[in-house]
């Protein structure tokens, strides 16, 4: 799976999971289809694409 279809299914997790004008979303290349995530509160979480699982994850920020 190439880096730009990780980033398309992380884009997909996140349009499904959260309402995307109320988080900020910058890109993160130090993980396969990184993007953190922000909310309004300044919290953040890491969503990127896990190739070992085949699947989607995420860390928050006192998480790792």
């Amino acid at each position: 799976m190439s880096m730009k279809e990780m980033r398309e299914r992380v884009m997909e997790f996140l349009r499904e999971q959260l309402e995307l004008d109320k988080v900020i979303l910058e890109k993160c290349d130090l993980m396969p289809g990184g993007v953190f995530v922000k909310d309004r509160e300044g919290k953040s979480m890491l969503v990127f694409y896990d190739f070992m699982k085949d699947k989607v994850d995420y860390w928050f920020e006192d998480e790792k």
